[in-house]
């Protein structure tokens, strides 16, 4: 049987990010910010959606985008253990959306936004 429970990662929770599409992704390598009501959408709709039970994700908020009428799709895209060949393509694909004019995560120190760095 499934597991009854869904781990959702929401990325550098701000205040100021503006709504949009919410990203997932697997693999501790998310990157970006989430705005807070994108997140709770997000918890809302894995409560209902058996594609979300027993899987582990990050989320981040691609500005600029209207969220999805559905997440089910994402939903059942996601992976219950990503494999590293899956993983490394995501990584890739993030690394793309990291905010700021320097992408280097391994720059963020405790405390910082990218925008500072």
């Amino acid at each position: 049987a499934t597991p009854a429970f869904c781990v959702v990662r929401p990325v550098g929770l701000n205040d100021d990010w503006p709504r949009g599409r919410p990203v997932f992704s697997q693999g501790d390598v998310a990157v970006g910010r989430s705005n807070r009501e994108d997140v709770a959408a997000v918890l809302v709709a894995a409560l209902d959606a058996a594609d979300a039970r027993g899987k582990t994700f990050e989320m981040a908020t691609l500005k600029g985008y209207p969220p999805p009428s559905s997440y089910d799709d994402a939903f059942g895209a996601l992976a219950y253990t990503p494999s590293r060949r899956a993983t490394a393509a995501t990584y890739a694909l993030v690394q793309q959306l990291l905010p700021g004019v320097e992408q280097d995560p391994t720059r963020l120190e405790m405390g910082r936004r990218y925008e500072e760095v």
